[in-house]
């Protein structure tokens, strides 16, 4: 005999309303999580502790990928060479002998004679990830067991490799990284990226981070011991994807070893990016993480600010009778609140090499926000669209088992 489910629409009303309200409430946990870190952990930095043992620290090799010459180039590897730390070496890797960034790696090396550096030119193809094929020498030929892999187009603040291996030294601890903050934007949509990057991405990635239930790294910059990433093959095992980072990460976190941020940032000076260079990059970082993390790829666009305040009010108006205007205008107007208060502490706190950082306007603040809020999701969709990512002056089609294959040109 056949039995019907009869189910109330009032009750599934009721059951949708809760469901959409609680998953607001859940992102509003997070924004003010991230807040909180961003408010204790980068306005009180300890003093490294490691960077007072002498010889007895650790070593760190420093592994610092070159390609062409990055804005302020010198000044970001300066930054490397001024660490505050009595154990370290840097090596500097470019793939080939004519590349413009030799000539400053030479004239920072002849400024610091006392630094242990050096230079390797020519790479080794062990996989598709140019960065990967770039440093697989410098990995294989650092002195020390634990490596710090460094963008060139970043520069950190003198004692970052003291608290970092301060962190790194921790029981458990496996991968150390630091908050990617971007700054001196100099144009509309490089003011867009700068605030993507200072409030979106910062506070979702500090609480995703320090509720620490799963890896989420970005690769700009990043503490690790090659006995640990050997375990897991090497670094060379990861040349087959372009976003190395995460998956060393997982790799990893897989062995147990939790990671841990500091109270640093890698800073890159954005100067002048175009819309349609803002686009690509927001699409490239889509296309890479869409088959490497899919999950979260899948649920960004209910995070952001306008998808998920029209969740909660909906949820409200059903559950209260809450306008649904007045609810989206109040909360829009707290989570614009938020981010400028974040914002506000990261480019005060971020150190950038002999140039204080001036935060934007207000009016540019609001401008830049609101079409980062309003671009979010469609810039989502056509990405999710496609698999087609720039990277370095070479284009690549992403697969679907996180690896890419290079696309030839016309």
């Amino acid at each position: 005999m056949d039995h019907e489910i009869n189910v109330d629409p009032s009750t599934l009303a009721t059951v949708i309303g809760w469901l959409l309200l609680t998953w607001h409430a859940f992102l509003i946990f997070l924004s003010l999580l991230g807040q909180y870190v961003t408010q204790t952990r980068y306005t009180r930095k300890p003093s490294p502790q490691s960077s007072n043992l002498g010889q007895d620290a650790p070593g760190v090799s420093i592994l610092r990928p070159l390609k062409g010459v990055d804005l302020e180039l010198t000044e970001n590897l300066r930054s490397s060479f001024e660490q505050r730390y009595p154990k370290f070496e840097i090596i500097y890797s470019v793939a080939k002998k004519d590349d413009p960034a030799v000539s400053v790696v030479h004239q920072l090396m002849k400024e610091y004679p006392n630094v242990d550096c050096r230079l390797i030119i020519g790479d080794r193809q062990v996989g598709i990830n140019p960065k990967v094929n770039n440093m697989i020498k410098s990995y294989e030929s650092a002195q020390y067991d634990i490596v710090w892999i460094l963008d060139s187009n970043v520069h950190v603040d003198r004692d970052t490799l003291g608290r970092s291996v301060d962190e790194l030294m921790q029981p458990g601890i496996g991968l150390v990284h630091h908050l990617p903050v971007a700054m001196q934007p100099t144009s509309y949509a490089a003011e867009v990226e700068h605030l993507f990057l200072d409030t979106n991405h910062a506070k979702m990635y500090l609480a995703i981070n320090q509720v620490g239930l799963a890896s989420c790294v970005m690769g700009k910059s990043n503490l690790y011991r090659r006995s640990d990433l050997d375990r897991a093959g090497g670094l060379g095992a990861f040349a087959q994807y372009m976003a190395e980072d995460n998956i060393i990460g997982e790799a990893l976190w897989h062995q147990g070893l939790r990671h841990r941020m500091s109270a640093d940032s890698a800073c890159q000076v954005l100067g002048r990016i175009t819309p349609s260079e803002y686009c690509r990059r927001r699409a490239r970082w889509v296309r890479l993480r869409k088959y490497i993390v899919t999950a979260a790829t899948l649920t960004e666009p209910f995070t952001e600010s306008i998808v998920c305040i029209l969740m909660g009010a909906t949820g409200a108006h059903i559950l209260f009778g809450t306008p649904l205007f007045r609810y989206f205008i109040l909360h829009w107007l707290a989570w614009f609140v938020n981010d400028c208060l974040l914002y506000r502490t990261l480019v005060h706190t971020a150190s950038y090499a002999r140039k204080p950082h001036q935060p934007l306007g207000l009016y540019q603040f609001a401008r830049a926000w609101i079409s980062r809020e309003v671009l979010a999701l469609p810039l989502y969709l056509y990405a999710m669209a496609g698999t087609r990512i720039t990277w370095r002056g070479q284009d690549y089609r992403c697969l679907s088992d996180g690896t890419a294959v290079p696309i030839a040109k016309s």
